[in-house]
C-alpha cells in the first residue's frame, strides 16, 4: 500500500511536467499492462472478445444502445439514455450512420436529429458536457466514464477500475485516442476527483 502511494505521489509530479508525447507512451505502457490482455495489444479486442478501440462505435453496438437504452456513465452522464427507436430498420440506419463517423448525405442524419439522438449528443455527435457522451471519436471524458464506471454493451460487461488515479486515466485516454481511426481533435488532461 505504500508502494502504491509513493507511485501515485511521484506521478502526480510528473504529470505536471510531461509533454503530450511522452504523456501518451506512458499510457501505452499502462495499457499494455492493465487493457491489452482483453483489448489486445492492437487495440482491436481479440475478435470481440472485447470493444474494438480502433474506432468510436460499431455500428452493432450503436444499434443495441439505441434499442436498449445505455445506462453506462451514472456519475458523468447522470440522465442515462433511454431505449429510442424500437424499429429495427431506423435503428438500424441511425447505427450505421454513427458507426461510419456521421458523413454528409447519409440518410441516417435526418433520423438521428427527428429521433431526438442529437437532442443528447449534439447534431455533430460529440455529446453534451453531463447530458451525453462523444459518439463520434474517443475523448478524454468518455473513456475517463468507462473507466470509472465500466460499461455494459452488446459484447458483454467491462468492470469498473476506480482505482485509477485521475494522472493514469489521462494517461490511457490519450493513448487510447491514438489507437481510434478518428481520433478527436482536442486532447486534454483530465482534472476531476475519482
Amino acid at each position: 500500500m505504500e508502494d502504491e502511494k509513493r507511485y501515485l505521489k511521484t506521478l502526480e509530479s510528473i504529470m505536471k511536467k510531461i509533454d503530450k508525447k511522452h504523456l501518451t507512451e506512458m499510457g501505452r505502457a499502462l495499457y499494455i499492462r492493465k487493457c491489452a490482455f482483453c483489448h489486445g495489444k492492437d487495440g482491436r479486442g481479440r475478435n470481440g472478445f472485447a470493444a474494438d478501440l480502433t474506432r468510436r462505435i460499431s455500428q452493432e453496438s450503436a444499434k443495441y444502445t439505441i434499442q436498449n437504452g445505455g445506462h453506462n456513465f451514472k456519475k458523468s452522464f447522470p440522465g442515462s439514455m433511454p431505449p429510442m427507436v424500437p424499429e429495427p430498420s431506423r435503428a438500424e440506419v441511425i447505427a450505421d450512420y454513427v458507426a461510419k463517423g456521421f458523413p454528409n448525405g447519409h440518410p441516417g442524419k435526418t433520423i438521428f436529429v427527428k429521433a431526438y439522438c442529437a437532442r443528447c449528443h449534439g447534431t455533430d455527435g460529440r455529446g453534451i458536457r453531463f447530458r451525453a457522451p462523444n459518439i463520434r471519436h474517443f475523448d478524454t471524458s468518455t473513456i475517463a466514464a468507462v473507466l470509472r464506471n465500466g460499461k455494459k454493451g452488446v459484447i458483454g460487461r467491462m468492470p469498473a477500475y476506480t482505482h485509477f488515479s485521475a494522472s493514469q486515466v489521462t494517461m490511457l485516454s490519450y493513448f487510447i485516442m491514438t489507437l481510434s481511426e478518428r481520433p478527436a481533435v482536442k486532447i486534454r488532461k483530465i482534472t476531476t476527483d475519482r
